[in-house]
Formats: C-alpha cells, sequence, structure tokens
C-alpha cells in the first residue's frame, strides 16, 4: 500500500507539471518525496532551479489516512548565509485519497543554495507526524 501511494503522488505530480508545461521526463527524474511514520501523510516536490536565488516548486500533500487530521506541505530552504527558512503551510483538508498540488516560486535575498519540503499529518493544530523530504541543491553555487 506504501508503494502504491509513492506512485500515486509521483504520477500527480507530474500531471500537474504536465498541465503547467513542464515535460514528464524531467518530473520523473526529479522528484523528492517523504512519508510520514504514522503513514496518515506523503509528499512530493518536483523543481526547476531559476538563479541563485530563485526555485520554481510544485509541492504535493496526499491524506493517507480515513481519520480526523489534515494534512499539510511547505517549503524548507538553506540560505546562501547558511540559515534555514521556512515558507507557509500549504493545508490539504479534503480527505483521505485525496492530493492538492501547489505550484509556485520562492526567492530569498540571500540566495537559495537547498531545498526540501516538510510533511504533516495534523489534528488541530498539533502535529502527529513530520517528514522531510531529500534536499535538492542549486546548481547556480
Amino acid at each position: 500500500m506504501r508503494r502504491y501511494g509513492v506512485v500515486f503522488a509521483a504520477a500527480a505530480v507530474t500531471a500537474a507539471l504536465t498541465m503547467t508545461g513542464a515535460s514528464s521526463a524531467s518530473a520523473a527524474t526529479e522528484v523528492k518525496r517523504c512519508t510520514t511514520s504514522d503513514g496518515g501523510a506523503l509528499g512530493a516536490m518536483v523543481w526547476n532551479w531559476k538563479s541563485r536565488k530563485e526555485i520554481a516548486v510544485q509541492q504535493t500533500v496526499v491524506d493517507k489516512a480515513a481519520d480526523t487530521a489534515y494534512v499539510r506541505v511547505r517549503l524548507d530552504i538553506t540560505t546562501g548565509k547558511g540559515d534555514r527558512y521556512d515558507y507557509p503551510w500549504h493545508n490539504n483538508r479534503d480527505g483521505k485519497g485525496k492530493s492538492k498540488t501547489f505550484p509556485g516560486t520562492a526567492t530569498h535575498k540571500d540566495g537559495i543554495v537547498s531545498a526540501r519540503i516538510q510533511v504533516e499529518d495534523v489534528r488541530g493544530s498539533s502535529p502527529l507526524a513530520t517528514c522531510y523530504s531529500g534536499k535538492t541543491y542549486n546548481p547556480y553555487y
């Protein structure tokens, strides 16, 4: 079942990129993902580095559990000064089996050395489980 969820998230990200004009071949080779330890949330990201200070990124999060929790995803970067910076959360409150994709661009005045996503399974305002994807490193550095 876990493998199915990973394939589903990758397919959702690929579909989202296809709609925005990115090739599915690049989506297949540039996906970072993670699943929370409780199995309730799966997240994936696909990206395109634009410069030392800018990354275009699609974040997808899938709710994997039939419970009262919701899932969320956000971008977590390391700046050119070595500081970590978290972008705002994107929530998926649509229930089990539903995925949401959030396209966007992130910039930082100090540059972006690396980026990854943080995914959480949340009840109320309390995280039940958290995971981080692998990092992608900026080739402009």
